[in-house]
């Protein structure tokens, strides 16, 4: 609630610094942007972290993310191609405190996404956007009981993200980046540098 609470206070922070004037814009053409965020409200992170842990008191949780690592080229003034990587993680781990009854369940989750975003705006400082992307994913769910363990791969292995996001550039290459919508995590943001 608080994660959810800063997310939106950010973002409605770089709505209002937007500037009335414009020198050059905070998206270009010909121009790259690398962003690296940290992400929450990931789903099964949620129904891991949300087990019983009344039932069972000696139940251990941690994760690990989302992570993102954003890359994106402006092809024209309004839209840029890029890729997307997310990875988030968890697991939860219960030992009976008699030293031999010991399980636990594991997960983790990597998507490589080809992403095209649609920009709104010509302002120096603050860039609207909205992003849809699809590729590839991986995942892995590990239970273990004792010393035996099984394994189980991704269902479908297809991602797919669909965001509305904002940067706010504090120096012609340097800003932050928030985003909300469907992907690894349902809120997200980081730090972005344009080169």
């Amino acid at each position: 609630m608080i994660m959810k609470k800063l997310v939106l206070s950010l973002f409605v922070g770089v709505i209002t610094l937007m500037p009335s004037t414009t020198n050059a814009q905070a998206f270009e053409q010909g121009k790259s942007q690398i962003s690296i965020g940290y992400g929450f409200a990931n789903t099964t992170q949620s129904l891991l972290s949300n087990y019983d842990q009344t039932s069972y008191p000696n139940l251990e949780f941690s994760a690990l993310g989302p992570l993102f690592l954003k890359y994106e080229f402006g092809a024209s003034e309004k839209i840029g191609f890029g890729l997307n990587v997310a990875y988030a993680g968890a697991g939860i781990t219960y030992d009976d405190g008699t030293g031999t009854g010991r399980a636990s369940l594991d997960w983790w989750g990597i998507s490589y996404n080809a992403r095209v975003n649609r920009h709104f705006g010509s302002h120096d400082k603050f860039d609207p956007y909205i992003g849809v992307g699809m590729g590839y994913k991986m995942a892995k769910w590990t239970a273990s009981a004792d010393d035996e363990s099984e394994d189980m791969g991704a269902l479908i292995p297809l991602g797919f993200e669909t965001t509305f996001g904002a940067r706010y550039m504090f120096t012609p290459n340097i800003g932050l980046y928030t985003e909300v919508g469907l992907a690894k995590a349902i809120a997200q943001f980081g730090i972005n540098a344009k080169f």
